[in-house]
């Protein structure tokens, strides 16, 4: 009886590990903004560079002037980004690099929703909008 009981009890610790919840990937992939604003106005990419970021496994990274990260964790339609990390270049060109790179990762910090409509990824919070397409 003992033997069935703990085969009973490993077959379903195998079962229930096949149904662990797994990450959302479908943010996975690198992305290009198209369109940002917040309480300041509104920016777009421009002559300044396209801003990228990439979503891989729970980590979101990207290089404007700096090569900057952190952790991404979505949930639904949920986001939160934390501990974002950037190195400490200074950039003189293009004008105005260092403001957009600046503006860029504080908003960032305070998206708090996420969602994919029609290909086009928003990000959004507060007076926060970001939205990105896939990226090459």
């Amino acid at each position: 009886m003992r033997k069935i009981l703990i085969g009973l009890v490993a077959a379903a610790t195998l079962v229930l590990s096949g149904c662990a919840i797994l990450p959302d990937d479908r943010f996975d992939s690198d992305w290009i903004l198209t369109y940002g604003k917040n309480s300041q106005g509104t920016f777009v990419n421009g002559a300044e560079g396209a801003i990228r970021m990439t979503i891989n496994a729970g980590q979101i990274s990207g290089h404007i002037c700096n090569s900057w990260g952190g952790d991404i964790s979505i949930t639904d339609t949920s986001v939160l980004v934390s501990g974002i990390y950037s190195t400490e270049m200074w950039c003189t060109e293009p004008e105005g690099i260092m403001d957009r790179e600046t503006r860029f990762l504080n908003d960032l910090s305070r998206v708090t929703s996420v969602e994919i409509v029609d290909g086009t990824l928003h990000l959004s919070g507060g007076p926060v909008t970001l939205d990105f397409v896939a990226g090459d």
